[in-house]
């Protein structure tokens, strides 16, 4: 019984900088993060095959997957985290931030929505058509406070 092995032959290591170089090309298209990796495994090989004589593409391939998987498991998420982190952040909740609302029905009419008054102040202290300072809102409710009246 015979065994029989694969064997390829070796890759030109042109060729291999060539298809790092697309790989990294690609990438700035997709930005999966991914390609770059591979791209890097395929230029750093072709490195190597320039000065190191492998015995087939085989093992061209093979330490092509073995740099590539260590820099994804190295760099990726650092990566990542260096480019798609906002400097800022941003809260865009509207709902959540103050400003004047109107008092209306018994309700506080706040950027177009009626909100119940807080249950920690009496509601008949406050005159219909009143204006009154809206600190937050938070479910149904709004925390208001008297505007002070400066003479």
């Amino acid at each position: 019984m015979e065994i029989q092995t694969m064997l390829l032959d070796i890759i030109n290591p042109y060729i291999l900088l060539g298809i790092g170089v697309v790989l990294i090309g690609l990438e700035a298209v997709i930005a999966s993060f991914i390609l770059i990796w591979f791209g890097l495994g395929f230029i750093i090989t072709a490195i190597l095959s320039m000065y190191f004589d492998f015995s087939d593409g085989i093992w061209q391939l093979g330490v092509v997957a073995i740099i590539s998987m260590s820099f994804i498991l190295l760099f990726r998420k650092r990566v990542l985290e260096k480019f798609l982190s906002s400097e800022k952040n941003i809260n865009d909740n509207f709902l959540e931030e103050g400003g004047y609302g109107e008092i209306k029905n018994q309700k506080v009419f706040f950027k177009g929505t009626y909100w119940e008054i807080d249950g920690s102040l009496d509601a008949n202290k406050f005159k219909e058509g009143q204006k009154v300072i809206v600190k937050k809102t938070f479910k149904n409710f709004a925390f208001i406070e008297h505007i002070k009246e400066t003479v």
